[in-house]
């Protein structure tokens, strides 16, 4: 089973290491093409679906478009907005709709890490000799909004660039942001599926 994501961070920006690498934590078994970076929603939403049917043709067998619905850049933040203008784009190509994944992450990629500090706690741990408080858990919506700046507050020094594959890294099991964070729990529960 091969994987392709496409994602609308840049080339080296976090997403294209992460979301790759929680795939392969749950499900040892598939491989992942490298995935195609868009840098911005605006194109992710143009480009998406020739960037799927590229994929395709390399041999994927799924593809998951992932983007976050936060910030707006311009646009309305609605998610089911995005997947419209997603479908719409996807219907005028020839590829198989039941193989895409599209996944509008709510709020946005630290949403879903907040929702469990252990890995936040663990990571900024590492760094110091000296004690650290522990990063709570935003078990809800509300509290995983603005999640940059909470860890970026618990810390004193946050690059979402530099800490957040490292975070992941340490995160100890992904069940707990599934609880909390629906649109995670989407992303996890359709690799599972795909799982052979």
């Amino acid at each position: 089973m091969k994987i392709g994501f496409i994602l609308e961070c840049s080339p080296k920006g976090p997403d294209a290491d992460i979301y790759p690498y929680v795939a392969k934590q749950l499900c040892a078994s598939i491989t992942i093409e490298k995935p195609i970076t868009l840098v911005n929603k605006q194109r992710v939403m143009q480009e998406g679906a020739i960037s799927a049917q590229l994929l395709f043709e390399t041999g994927c067998d799924y593809v998951f478009i992932i983007w976050d619905r936060m910030p707006k850049w311009g646009g309305t933040g609605r998610c089911s907005e995005h997947i419209a203008e997603l479908e719409a784009e996807l219907a005028k190509t020839t590829v198989d709709c039941t193989k895409i994944v599209l996944c509008c992450i709510d709020e946005m990629l630290e949403s879903w890490i907040v929702a469990d500090g252990r890995g936040i706690t663990a990571y900024f741990q590492s760094l110091t000799t000296r004690t650290i408080g522990t990063f709570g858990d935003c078990k809800r919506l509300p509290e995983q909004t603005g999640a940059k700046e909470r860890i970026a507050k618990f810390n004193g020094r946050y690059s979402d660039f530099t800490d957040n594959f490292k975070i992941v890294k340490y995160m100890p099991e992904f069940d707990r942001p599934a609880q909390r964070n629906a649109s995670f729990r989407y992303f996890k529960e359709s690799v599972e599926q795909l799982c052979p």
